[in-house]
Parts: C-alpha cells; structure tokens; sequence
C-alpha cells in the first residue's frame, strides 16, 4: 500500500492467498437462539430446545462465523482502506444445515483481487468445518475498496462459483413482506449476532463516515430477508436452504421499514429457486439479484 497521495492509493497484492486466524464456535441454545432473536425471527423452531430434532440453526449465522474468523493476527489495516471499503455481495453455500450443539471452526482466504472500474475488487473465501472435519458451509465475501488502484495488476487464485439463475422474473412481485426497522436494529443485532461496527450503533461514527445516520447491517438485511423467503415459501424450513446470494446496493436506515420482493419461485435441476429482492424506505434496492436455493 503506496500512502502518498489522497483516498486508499495504490494497493498490492501480495496478501493474495494469505489465510484468516481460524476461529471455532460452539454453536449453543444461546448462540443460535440469540442470532434469530437479532433479526425478530419468531418461527419457533430457532427457540424450542424440546423439539425432538433439536433446534434449528438460522443459516446466516454463518455471517456471524465469518466476522469472528475475519482478521489476522500479523495483519496491520490501513484506515484509509478501511474508510474507503465497502461490503459488495455475498455467496453462502450449505452443504447441510447447522447443527446446534455443534462445534465449528471457520476460516478465511484472500483467493482474489481485481481491479474494477469503481475501485480494486476482492473476495474472501470462508469455509465453516465440523469438529469431525466435515465442510458444513462456504461463504464468498466479496468487497470494493472505492477509488484505489491495484499495484501488479489482477490476481486469482480461485474463481467465484457461477450464480444460480432463475427465469425472466415476473413483471409484479409474487408475493411482498413489509417489516419493520426499529430504532434499535443496529443495537439489537450488534449484540445478538455478535458482529460490532459501530456504523450500525453510534450516530457519531456513522456521520463522520460520510453517511446519513446509522445504517443496517448488510448481512441482517439478508437474514431478514431469508426469514420472509423460509416462512413464505419454504414452510418455515430453514433446514432445507442451501445457498443464498445478492448484491448489497443501498443503506437501510433505522426506524424504517423495508419490503421483501419475491421476484420468482421455481425448479431448476431438482432444486427450488427463489429470486427476490429487497427495497429501503425509499423504494430503492438494499439488496438486488437475491437467490434463495433449497431441497424441494
């Protein structure tokens, strides 16, 4: 990282390939029942320990997983990259659900970084392993740094995994979930889920950042719009959710309310396919392309 002139500069690549510490949570009735508490998800199957299955695991929680396995013990963050980073889209895999009770050990690898129009692109790799060694889940993370430059030009590693498509959405939504941002959300899902950037919770910090007020977590905007998908479309089944997608657009403020667009429902390959999309208070989208596959 050059420093010698304005904005986040010219960045290198030489952390490409460079891993996260490993980070192992025992996924408790506390844990789990805390993260679907952070988004006001009621299905009763996040908070009954005597369900002979066991409880259910909100599959975001995997989001929490990753913020706690996100940095590097040797690893020195300029803040102006981090002022001028943004959080992109995500790409969450589940090759079978969360077990609670279970122990799991999460991982991160910078595995890209490419240099864009608005800026340099990256993208994180997370895999979330069981205490037997079994790959539970995989998330992408990708972000932009605005305005910088990359040194030696791109570097993969490994490619991104191709998105999954549904056919030409319908002209009206299927179906539309109003839900409400209280004035707490930040707060609220800080504390539960255990993710902490005091954009979300502190006025001050979110206005000398350059933004309007406090702002919504991505990842709960995306949890919350899975819960109106699971409830509306799957049953109340979270067990059946194998990868969710889309592409954070705008801010979610707080003591709003935000609509949840179910754009299309089908089949594909032996899979349920549901698109959808998530609009702020404004009407404009905090979340596009959104994809929610599922065992049918």
């Amino acid at each position: 990282m050059k420093n010698d002139q304005e904005g986040p500069g010219v960045i290198t690549t030489d952390d490409v390939g460079t891993t996260t510490i490993a980070n192992t949570t025992l996924l408790d009735s506390r844990t789990t029942m805390a993260y679907a508490s952070g988004i006001n998800d009621v299905n009763p199957r996040y908070y009954d320990d005597l369900r002979e299955e066991g409880l259910m695991v909100h599959p975001c929680l995997a989001f929490s997983l990753q913020w706690a396995s996100r940095f590097r013990p040797d690893q020195k963050i300029d803040p102006r990259v981090a002022a001028f980073g943004v959080h992109a889209s995500t790409d969450l895999r589940i090759y079978r659900p969360f077990q609670a009770g279970e122990a799991i050990t999460t991982q991160g690898k910078l595995i890209q970084k490419r240099q864009i129009p608005p800026g340099v692109y990256n993208v994180e790799k997370y895999r979330m392993v069981s205490s037997s060694g079994e790959l539970v889940a995989e998330l992408y993370y990708n972000g932009i740094t605005r305005g910088a430059t990359l040194e030696n030009g791109d570097v993969v590693l490994e490619a991104e995994l191709d998105p999954p498509t549904v056919s030409e959405s319908a002209l009206e939504p299927l179906w539309t979930k109003e839900l409400v941002v209280g004035l707490h959300a930040g707060q609220q899902y800080t504390e539960c889920a255990n993710i902490y950037n005091p954009i979300h919770t502190e006025p001050s910090v979110a206005k000398a950042a350059g933004l309007p007020d406090m702002i919504l977590h991505g990842s709960a905007t995306k949890a919350m719009a899975l819960m109106a998908v699971v409830d509306e479309c799957l049953s109340g089944n979270a067990d059946r959710v194998t990868r969710l997608t889309g592409q954070l657009r705008g801010m979610v403020l707080m003591d709003t309310k935000v609509k949840v667009e179910c754009l299309a429902e089908e089949v594909v390959e032996g899979e349920v396919r549901i698109a959808f999309r998530v609009l702020n208070d404004q009407g404009e989208p905090a979340i596009s392309n959104g994809v929610i596959c599922a065992l049918v």
